[in-house]
């Protein structure tokens, strides 16, 4: 084990917890929150994230601000973005998902155990039983969890394959 840990490439740094205020302490909005390190590293975490926020700030290895994370913490999720363009740019966790945005791509895996993959033209789900669809602007297809019957339905046609045979039809 310690081979494997001696290999793997460091990748951050270093974390700071961070509170953004967005109001002063009249109650007038600011232009740019003041943000404040706590001092003893604990902060609540405040129903309303533009009023106030808490953060931390994962500092980069490689010294890279694009590939620094910050990870927002609300009471119904987290958030981790960062800007680097080459990798994961957000992931969202909440209650009963988790989602990743990877290239203007968002995949989600529920509590369940289904996935969603999104693109701009084009979504695939894997249910939790193992079936999988796919829908693009051209053709919807489907497999059965057991792989025992497949459907592809395009606007002039259907087609399907199942345990009692085969179906093509003209629509």
């Amino acid at each position: 084990m310690s081979e494997l840990v001696n290999s793997l490439r460091q990748t951050w740094r270093s974390a700071q917890l961070y509170i953004g205020f967005h109001r002063d302490q009249k109650g007038a909005r600011r232009a740019a929150p003041k943000v404040w390190p706590p001092k003893n590293a604990s902060a609540s975490i405040h129903n309303d994230p533009s009023e106030q926020e808490a953060f931390v700030v994962v500092r980069s290895a490689a010294g890279d601000t694009e590939q620094d994370v910050q990870i927002k913490l609300r009471q119904d999720k987290i958030v981790l973005r960062r800007d680097f363009p080459d990798a994961w740019n957000g992931v969202l966790v909440t209650e009963d998902s988790v989602t990743v945005a990877v290239a203007g791509i968002s995949i989600r895996i529920s509590h369940d155990g289904s996935i969603t993959r999104e693109s701009s033209s084009e979504t695939t789900w894997v249910e939790a039983d193992g079936s999988v669809l796919k829908k693009t602007e051209f053709a919807e297809a489907s497999i059965s969890a057991d792989g025992v019957d497949l459907a592809r339905r395009t606007s002039d046609s259907i087609a399907a394959v199942g345990k009692d045979g085969i179906i093509a039809k003209a629509r």
